[in-house]
């Protein structure tokens, strides 16, 4: 039996003013949120605030979209679950073929500035264009399915709002 070598990821999504922010990964040439993979003794609630914080300068707070009401024990706490899990194929040149499971939560910026040009506020009438030929640098970069659908899903639990 083979096995698919996998690697634990976390996502932010972070939704402001129906717009959501975005950059353009210079590897893989797709439209991204910010997020990377869950270090040693992190979880994946730590990882999407320090990828978030390292990648755009924002500070954030996790949005709970499931509504689940977060429980302490004597040893044993809850922590926020993520909004979805997707399990995404990767072909990396040096690590080969494997795949993320990725964590992705919604965000809400809470403090800080954003560092870099390369992050983008596109909107949600861009995301249901499948994104503006304004933010095209070539015919092979895009928005994936499933993360136009995802955005369009947290817009309407968002409203906007956050």
């Amino acid at each position: 039996m083979d096995f698919m070598n996998r690697h634990f990821t976390a996502t932010g999504l972070i939704i402001k003013n129906d717009s959501v922010l975005l950059h353009l990964h210079p590897k893989i040439h797709l439209w991204l949120p910010p997020g990377g993979h869950v270090e040693l003794n992190e979880d994946p609630i730590e990882t999407v605030k320090r990828e978030i914080l390292e990648e755009t300068g924002y500070k954030i707070q996790i949005i709970n979209t499931a509504n689940t009401h977060i429980k302490k024990f004597k040893n044993v706490i809850s922590i926020i679950p993520p909004h979805t899990i997707f399990i995404e194929p990767i072909n990396d040149i040096k690590e080969g073929f494997h795949e993320h499971i990725d964590m992705i939560y919604l965000c809400k910026i809470v403090g800080g500035e954003l560092k870099d040009d390369s992050w983008r506020w596109i909107n949600k009438k861009e995301i249901l264009n499948h994104i503006h030929d304004s933010y095209n640098q070539s015919s092979d970069i895009y928005l994936t399915d499933e993360l136009i659908n995802l955005c369009i899903e947290l817009f309407n639990i968002s409203e906007g709002g956050t």
